[in-house]
């Protein structure tokens, strides 16, 4: 998403720290494809090596064009950036359509990622009109607009925090979309669902974990790309895409709590706890295959904000990650809890 130091927060990775990883792509003889290039070989109209990755970049934001590009090009890598309408031109750190046109004319490929980048599955509350017309318009306008304004053919999406179902991908469909991609990990093969085509989060190191970034260009043990689409992993909490997500409103009484736990590494067997603020421990299931963890919540949920806590111990050391979601049932979020006034400091008596 961003390319800068610790100021960029969760969805940041500093160059440095970029840098590397390019240079590990190029030892390991792994080939760097562009999307043309994968979608072709998907239509069956061209051969790729065997060992390919995709590079794409979310957002848009201008460390994209000022800091991420250079390092592509240093390393003459291809690369996708997936942008969203209401950010671009905004000023900040926002990328503009001038810099754009410029990275489209050197071959960076774009494709979108909505108007608004909001979860497609649910209207926003404050937007009126039904969810279908909230939908086409997210999918469509936003690619009209991108087509217009770059005088390409947009043909990929990304959904916004890598959120879909079956409704959303019939209308990226109907958009003539011809592919979209998520935030869960998976090896990409021709059988691979054109409207679920994982990608692997690569956002700031995260000490102690598997690192995606490891995991996205091993293929050791892997089908070739005509094979199937295991998942592998994601990143979690900012390193662990979660649903809710971390810090969602939620309107369903009764959500599925998921979690893909790749990156805590090799979970010893039977130490996986999953606890819920209210709930407490919870019969959690786990798959050791795609590993993902989830649970359904039996009984409607009152109104207020709630912390999952998943513990497991991995590596023989015990390991731990949280995040919170509120459930309202009108879609709003709580007002923030007014700050404490400090207290007067007593006086002293006189002596």
């Amino acid at each position: 998403h961003r390319f800068e130091g610790k100021a960029g927060g969760g969805l940041s990775i500093e160059p440095a720290l970029l840098e590397q990883h390019m240079q590990k792509i190029k030892e390991s003889g792994v080939a760097v494809i562009s999307m043309q290039d994968f979608l072709a070989w998907r239509r069956g109209e061209k051969a790729i090596p065997p060992k390919s990755v995709l590079i794409t970049v979310d957002d848009g934001y201008v460390s994209s064009y000022d800091v991420g590009w250079p390092i592509f090009k240093k390393y003459g890598f291809p690369f996708t950036m997936f942008v969203y309408l209401n950010y671009i031109n905004t000023g900040g750190k926002a990328i503009t359509w001038a810099q754009l046109a410029e990275m489209r004319d050197a071959g960076v490929e774009i494709g979108c990622h909505t108007v608004s980048h909001q979860d497609l599955r649910r209207k926003p509350s404050k937007v009126a009109g039904d969810h279908e017309t909230w939908l086409k318009d997210e999918l469509e306008r936003s690619k009209m607009v991108i087509e217009e304004k770059l005088g390409i053919k947009c043909a990929t999406i990304a959904y916004p925090f890598g959120l879909h179902n079956e409704k959303v991908h019939e209308a990226v469909k109907a958009a003539g979309y011809e592919a979209g991609f998520t935030t869960y990990g998976a090896r990409l093969g021709m059988g691979t669902a054109a409207a679920t085509l994982g990608r692997y989060d690569v956002t700031a190191k995260m000490p102690g974990t598997q690192d995606s970034f490891t995991v996205a260009i091993s293929f050791h043990g892997m089908a070739a790309p005509g094979g199937g689409s295991a998942v592998m992993a994601q990143d979690a909490a900012v390193s662990m895409i979660t649903e809710p997500l971390n810090q969602e409103v939620i309107t369903n009484p009764t959500p599925t709590l998921k979690a893909n736990l790749a990156t805590m590494g090799a979970i010893e067997a039977g130490s996986l706890v999953m606890r819920v603020s209210g709930l407490g421990v919870v019969p959690a299931k786990f798959d050791p295959t795609s590993k993902n963890i989830t649970y359904t919540i039996p009984d409607p949920l009152r109104p207020g904000t709630y912390t999952v806590l998943i513990g497991a111990k991995a590596g023989g050391r015990p390991v731990e990650t949280r995040w919170t979601f509120t459930f309202s049932p009108d879609g709003t979020a709580p007002a923030p809890a007014p700050e404490p006034s400090a207290a007067p400091e007593p006086k002293k008596k006189k002596k």
